[in-house]
């Protein structure tokens, strides 16, 4: 066995590891530790952890795909909050897409109340299909197109609590019968009182929506027999 062959045949292992259900309506949210980096043309760096959180780790999320195409699906719980209380300004999210969608468009959710996260579901904002029976869901909270020049003041805490809300980061993805694929994501930023560092949040989420393309692109498995209605 060749050390390339290894490296693919750990990687999908640890992939496989990381799978988890697709979740319509996204019934929870997910708290782990977030991989931070600098930017790689950076060349001021902070020590330690950077400001910026998503709130998640990373995996695989895969979506399988009903017999109507074009179809539309979208990932999320992804919270932006600042650990350090420092407030920050998104410069811009960017993508990898081994596969290319038709399009791809970043949506905030903003949530003031006590409601869940949408992990992924069919469909896009402000109503999700039901993979079940098809019905429409309103998934609650105020929906617009991620712009340029966001600012993040609130606190890491408990996304989703009652008394804190939470702002949601959606990936909504369109495509057609050959799939796609986001394979991780970005979020440059620059934080208050440092205009001139630029530093970088890694979203490792690998996110898969099903396609005649997609099959064997991380995992041989992940996309065989999956449908969604």
């Amino acid at each position: 066995m060749t050390d390339a062959t290894a490296r693919r045949n750990a990687s999908r292992r640890r992939l496989r590891r990381a799978v988890r259900p697709v979740v319509p309506l996204g019934l929870g949210v997910i708290l782990a530790t977030v991989f931070l980096v600098t930017t790689a043309d950076s060349r001021q760096q902070r020590s330690g952890a950077g400001a910026l959180s998503v709130r998640t780790g990373g995996g695989l999320v895969v979506m399988g795909d009903p017999e109507q195409k074009p179809w539309t699906g979208s990932f999320g719980s992804f919270f932006l909050c600042t650990e350090t209380g420092e407030a920050v300004t998104i410069r811009r999210i960017r993508q990898d897409t081994p596969v290319p969608p038709l399009g791809i468009s970043v949506q905030l959710r903003e949530v003031t109340t006590d409601a869940p996260g949408i992990i992924s579901a069919r469909g896009e904002p402000p109503e999700f299909f039901d993979p079940k029976d098809s019905s429409r869901h309103r998934m609650e909270g105020s929906y617009s197109a991620f712009r340029p020049g966001l600012r993040v003041t609130r606190h890491c805490g408990r996304p989703g609590a009652a008394e804190n809300g939470f702002t949601e980061l959606l990936f909504v993805v369109k495509v057609d019968g050959g799939g796609g694929v986001i394979d991780r994501a970005w979020i440059d930023y620059t934080v208050d009182g440092e205009p001139t560092r630029s530093y970088t949040t890694a979203i490792n989420w690998v996110m898969v929506l099903c396609g005649t393309e997609t099959r064997g692109i991380h995992d041989e498995d992940s996309c065989t027999g999956r449908t969604d209605g």
